[in-house]
């Protein structure tokens, strides 16, 4: 219950940092981005590769597809991989500069979960990330997020830790 609790307060936070009706102007830029990822677990850590598509649909909120990979956890004597497949929203905070960008992440998709990802189901994440530009075109990001499964994958929730690279178009 705790878990939903968090997941409901962050979308809060990102709705009340995020006025869509705001009269700013912003580009209608798209964005690919790729990284490495470190996840932390009960039983094991893994690393992992993460990438991305997203939509940059106003200066305080941008839209996400992100696909991350997880290789062999060790849950006793399986070996467990990790797919995750999930529209995120990225908000924002106002204190935020063309520069250095921090911001609230929540989103929800499809897990694939198993030694051969043979379970199946819905999972969530909810975290912090810090965009850096080197220049209009390129950011350097570090997110942190905790993700979770529901249902069947309710026993999977992990720390993922993500630095990789972003082309703004």
């Amino acid at each position: 219950m705790k878990r939903y609790l968090f997941f409901a307060v962050l979308a809060a936070v990102i709705f009340s940092y995020t006025s869509l009706y705001a009269e700013q102007e912003y580009p209608d830029n798209f964005y690919v981005g790729a990284g490495g990822s470190y996840a932390i677990e009960d039983f094991d850590n893994s690393l992992g590769v993460n990438a991305k598509i997203g939509y940059h649909v106003h200066s305080l909120l941008d839209v996400e597809f992100d696909f991350d990979y997880l290789s062999k956890f060790e849950d006793n004597a399986v070996d467990l991989e990790i797919l995750t497949y999930m529209i995120a929203l990225k908000g924002y905070f106002l204190q935020s500069t063309e520069e250095v960008k921090l911001s609230t992440i929540v989103g929800t998709g499809i897990m694939h979960a198993g030694a051969n990802g043979d379970d199946k189901g819905w999972c969530a994440k909810v975290g912090l990330g810090l965009d850096i530009f080197t220049n209009q075109d390129i950011s350097i990001g570090i997110e942190g997020n905790y993700t979770f499964g529901f249902d069947d994958l309710e026993d999977i929730g992990y720390f993922n830790f993500i630095i990789g690279a972003t082309y703004h178009f």
